[in-house]
């Protein structure tokens, strides 16, 4: 059965909520709605946006096969370690996790959280980045 919103072959972009956010504030949202298929919403990132009655709260609740869970022991006890570092919250370390272990591109726009997906060697790119089109980066 093939999820709503899910097109076989398109690429997959982890978001942070500091992007999600920027995305809403900024009235952006038709363009998470046209890509809804290549979007990956980590499951803590999901609980950090949920504020009823807003764009973010309804696109998730309208498209629950966005919402990533870890998967698996390893990806929690990896989301533990990011957690631990300086000024990380859970959102970000759990976007940071998923990226990695799934190989996925993370957008990200918090320098924090920017700063240590570089030191993992992910690719990342902003929000803006996104909405244009834009190839990921991988970090050095």
């Amino acid at each position: 059965m093939r999820k709503k919103g899910y097109q076989p072959g398109l690429f997959q972009y982890v978001f942070d909520t500091s992007s999600l956010i920027n995305i809403e504030r900024l009235k952006k949202m038709e363009h998470l709605r046209k890509r809804i298929g290549e979007i990956i919403i980590p499951e803590k990132v999901a609980e950090e946006i949920n504020h009823p009655g807003k764009p973010l709260s309804n696109l998730v609740q309208k498209h629950p096969h966005v919402v990533a869970k870890f998967n698996g022991r390893e990806e929690e006890e990896e989301y533990l370690r990011i957690l631990r570092l300086p000024g990380m919250d859970p959102g970000e370390a759990a976007a940071i996790v998923i990226a990695l272990r799934r190989k996925l591109p993370l957008v990200v726009d918090d320098k924090v959280g920017k700063a240590t997906a570089k030191n993992y060697g992910l690719q990342t790119l902003s929000w803006k980045d996104f909405i244009n089109g834009a190839i990921p980066v991988r970090e050095r």
